[in-house]
């Protein structure tokens, strides 16, 4: 056993020492190296690009929505009871004041002959409250001329001071009485007055057991039948949907908040529907709404589209896929979005960088103290504004600056918007802070950038630009850059098996 274990240890370390030979250029033996065209192929390695050009630019607006009828009404019923007839049924046509169902009418028949035969026994009790009133001035009239005569008597001392009391008593009740007669009279009228009122309400509901349509059109939607009861108690429960015109229809489009910006009334519009995915239909934004909707955490506001539809092809309730046209800048300085999303490597842009490649946010700044000259702040206010800004801005700018850092640089760039509106904040008075941030409100939809520009043969610069309007294809450049110039998309190489050897923000030869 101690043998073999000898025997396994001397082949071991002879097979070690074989392999160290190998790797420390053992004459007569191969050594590792980098692969055959490698250093070819990394010599063949150039910058790609694009060039700035003249063009539109389209800001399309992507939704979903519904399509409905521009006029809809719900036809309800505001009494209660048997419905005993219907005159109408899906996709019947209606003209205003036609009869679609009726409501059994008996109670309200019964209700109404109540009322009337309390109406007239109403009237007949004027009469006798006339009457009373009648007596009681007689009666009143003949008292006053007996306390005349006991008055005249009691003078003469020929009747007594109770005899006379009493006359005046008994004139004084009789005062009351023709007063409390009157009274009556006035109750017994107001009564027939609420009676007639409840008269009129009985008529009116009994009209309504009669469901007339309110306009004309086509009923689009049906929801009670012969012999079901309907209950009116709380709100008038739906019958019939009718819609005035289906040859106008609009679409409900749900818009998310990121896209309501620039989105304004009279917008074309373009959608299709899943029933008819090659025809285009065309329409505008008649109206943005207001209020907004929470679903899953995403707000959305309802932008409503008229659309034409002469052929009646678009029914009620279809999906509707719209694109809307919120913006159109023509004849722009524009290119092709993808020069926007180049990122270098560290790597890449030691080797590839000019020398004299500019700080994108040094021009920011300078756009700030622009805006603060615009706003009418004093020179002075302003110098004081941009040492507190220079001191307080730096550490930001300096991993801003970083091109090795580009993946930071949009939280950083947030975080410098926020620092420099508080900064300003506290240095402007009320009026001046108000009027630049009108000044920024008015430059909202314009923002800041970075492009890696073609300088010379075989090197780049970043140029600090301004974006505008961009859509699936193309970005507008505001400021930055010129037609003609050469913008960097990538890094490749030769091909070599049908791929490229390189790609946008990455590595050399690295495979997508």
């Amino acid at each position: 056993m101690t043998k073999q274990f000898l025997v396994y240890g001397i082949a071991a370390l002879m097979f070690s020492l074989a392999g160290c030979n190998n790797e420390t250029g053992n004459p007569g033996k191969k050594t590792k190296g980098p692969p055959p065209g490698a250093e070819a192929g990394a010599a063949q390695m150039s910058l790609q690009s694009v060039g700035v050009m003249k063009g539109d630019v389209t800001r399309v607006v992507n939704a979903s929505g519904k399509v409905i009828p521009q006029e809809q009404v719900m036809v309800g019923s505001e009494v209660s009871g048997r419905v005993v007839d219907v005159m109408v049924d899906y996709n019947s046509p209606v003209k205003k004041g036609q009869v679609l169902a009726e409501i059994d009418a008996e109670k309200f028949n019964n209700t109404l002959e109540q009322l009337r035969g309390r109406l007239k026994s109403a009237e007949a009790d004027i009469l006798v409250q006339q009457a009373s009133i009648n007596r009681a001035r007689v009666s009143l009239e003949q008292n006053r001329k007996v306390l005349s005569r006991q008055s005249s008597l009691f003078q003469q001392e020929a009747v007594s001071k109770a005899r006379l009391e009493e006359a005046e008593r008994t004139v004084g009740v009789s005062e009351a009485d023709v007063k409390l007669a009157e009274a009556r009279l006035e109750s017994a009228k107001a009564t027939i007055e609420q009676t007639k009122a409840q008269i009129r309400n009985a008529q009116t509901d009994l009209r309504r057991t009669v469901i007339r349509s309110p306009i004309d059109g086509v009923i689009i939607e049906r929801k009670i039948d012969p012999g079901q009861t309907v209950a009116a108690s709380f709100s008038a429960p739906e019958l019939f949907v009718i819609a005035a015109d289906l040859s106008n229809m609009r679409v409900e489009a749900q818009i998310v908040e990121s896209d309501v910006a620039g989105l304004d009334q009279g917008d074309m519009v373009k959608f299709t529907v899943d029933a008819y995915p090659d025809i285009t239909f065309e329409g505008k934004v008649e109206q943005l709404r207001f209020m907004s909707k929470t679903e899953n955490n995403i707000v959305t506001y309802v932008a409503i589209v008229s659309v034409r539809n002469e052929d009646g092809i678009l029914l009620p309730g279809m999906t509707a896929n719209l694109e809307i046209t919120a913006d159109v800048r023509a004849g722009v300085t524009r290119l092709p979005i993808s020069a926007e999303r180049f990122r270098p490597s560290p790597e890449q842009i030691a080797r590839w960088q000019d020398s004299d490649s500019q700080s994108e946010e040094a021009g920011a700044l300078d756009q700030v103290y622009e805006r603060l000259e615009r706003a009418g702040v004093p020179n002075g206010k302003i110098d004081q504004s941009r040492r507190v800004l220079e001191q307080s801005t730096r550490p930001l700018l300096d991993i801003i600056n970083d091109p090795t850092k580009s993946f930071m640089h949009t939280p950083m760039k947030i975080q410098l918007a926020d620092l420099t509106s508080n900064i300003l904040k506290s240095q402007l008075t009320p009026e001046e802070f108000s009027k630049y941030n009108a000044l920024v409100q008015a430059e909202k939809n314009i923002r800041l950038g970075e492009l890696w520009v073609l300088s010379g043969a075989d090197k780049m610069k970043k140029v600090p630009v301004k974006f505008g309007l961009s859509d699936s294809a193309f970005v507008e450049l505001v400021s930055g850059l010129s037609e003609g110039d050469k913008v960097v998309t990538g890094i490749g190489g030769a091909k070599r098996g049908g791929r490229p050897g390189g790609r946008p923000g990455g590595r050399p030869g690295k495979k997508p």
